[in-house]
């Protein structure tokens, strides 16, 4: 067989290049790391390590979200422990001014701390997250969710969403508890009312939360609503500012209050409902005393508070107050226990993470056992196969050198 020159020079440059290329490719492997650099070196491996890759990456958001789920869920738990502490303080305070040797003076300096308290736990429950967002007010995480209304008291607005986190394929966790469920939709121990402003007034006129001076009037009232209607001044004789008392269904005078004069800052009792009206409201504005089977934390503190500022020491007053601590103890108890629950279930909550984050942290180093075992190179084989190509490919270049000398002309 014969073999020309240039068959010779081409086989040599190719086995030249090969042995190059497979020293290269040893180096990488050596410098990277990996055994594995492209598909082509072990295409069922690099399926492999291509699965393993997406799974760890997924394993990684969830850890985000277990780790931001527990931030979340430790700040509300937080939130509720200092919320609980502020119940217990109000409910010694409501104790104390239950005790007959307190004096009006006295439950007035009492007053004075449970408000303070109240506004402590107005600002607990309008917390916000790290990302500022209200922690309580559902899917509005951006309002806040406890807004004080100008005559007093608080009006919730967010909404009762709940938001929920993936934390693994199959597992959602709850990160929040609307305020609406845990403050407001609170049972209460008798029926009462809350206190609105017609969102269309024009005055300044201002209605105060109220409370229950006279359980059973009211409790024969319920669970009608009643509308405090302020006239055109012509319509009592002389012209003065006036008002009129109805109820919300038929529109009804309640017990002949028409036309009655209007004094600022006065206390209104109506059908066992106290309360009180300030401000200048203009003809046409009005306010509702609506009726509920519940009662929220802040009005019932709200409602405490402008009971034992309003009650003087005489018979029937001491009834009334008599009536407001025991109801604002059930209350409270009611709240507690709202709150409670709640703070159990985020301990529940917490648990699941805990052992979700447990199970990532161990799937996740079996994952990276395997793929390390799939993609990481034996260094010690890498490094004897790299001088064993070396050599092979120096020899050969050396063996190209010779072989190319071996023709007729150099003989001649």
């Amino acid at each position: 067989m014969r073999i020309s020159t240039l068959q010779q020079h081409n086989t040599g440059v190719r086995q030249l290049l090969n042995n190059q290329a497979s020293t290269v490719n040893t180096q990488q492997q050596i410098s990277t790391g990996r055994r594995v650099l492209t598909p082509s070196d072990d295409p069922v491996a690099s399926t492999r390590i291509l699965q393993l890759q997406q799974d760890i990456s997924l394993r990684e958001q969830y850890m985000g979200n277990v780790t931001g789920a527990t931030n979340r869920l430790n700040l509300e738990e937080a939130t509720l422990s200092s919320v609980t502490e502020n119940i217990g303080r109000i409910r010694e305070l409501t104790v104390n001014a239950g005790n007959g040797s307190m004096s009006a003076v006295d439950r007035g300096f009492i007053a004075a701390e449970i408000n303070t308290r109240l506004e402590a736990l107005v600002d607990l429950m309008n917390t916000k997250d790290a990302n500022n967002t209200y922690i309580f007010s559902g899917f509005k995480g951006e309002t806040e969710p406890f807004q004080t209304r100008p005559g007093g008291g608080v009006s919730y607005e967010g909404d009762d969403g709940e938001r929920f986190l993936n934390v693994s394929s199959s597992t959602k966790i709850q990160t929040n508890d609307s305020g609406k469920k845990l403050f407001v939709d609170v049972n209460s121990i008798q029926d009462t009312f809350f206190t609105e402003d017609n969102t269309r007034n024009t005055g300044t006129g201002l209605i105060t939360n109220g409370f229950v001076s006279d359980q059973e009037k009211y409790s024969e009232f319920y669970p009608e609503d009643m509308i405090i209607q302020f006239n055109p001044d012509s319509f009592v004789t002389p012209s003065a500012p006036n008002y009129s008392v109805l109820t919300r269904s038929e529109n009804r005078a309640i017990d002949g209050s028409v036309g009655v004069a209007y004094t600022p800052g006065e206390e209104l009792v109506v059908k066992g409902a106290a309360f009180k009206i300030a401000g200048d409201p203009k003809p046409g504005d009005s306010f509702v005393v609506r009726s509920s089977p519940k009662q929220s934390l802040v009005d019932t503190v709200a409602g405490l508070v402008e009971g034992l500022r309003s009650l003087q020491d005489n018979p029937e007053d001491s009834a009334s107050l008599n009536v407001l601590i025991e109801n604002s103890l059930s209350n409270l108890d009611f709240a507690q226990s709202s709150v409670s629950e709640v703070t159990s279930e985020i301990g529940g909550r917490l648990n699941t993470l805990e052992n979700i984050e447990n199970l990532h942290a161990d799937v996740d180093l079996v994952s990276q056992e395997v793929l390390s075992q799939l993609q990481d190179i034996d260094f010690a084989e890498a490094v004897s196969r790299l001088s064993l190509e070396s050599f092979l490919l120096e020899a050969a270049q050396q063996s190209f050198v010779q072989i190319n000398r071996l023709s007729l002309f150099n003989s001649l």
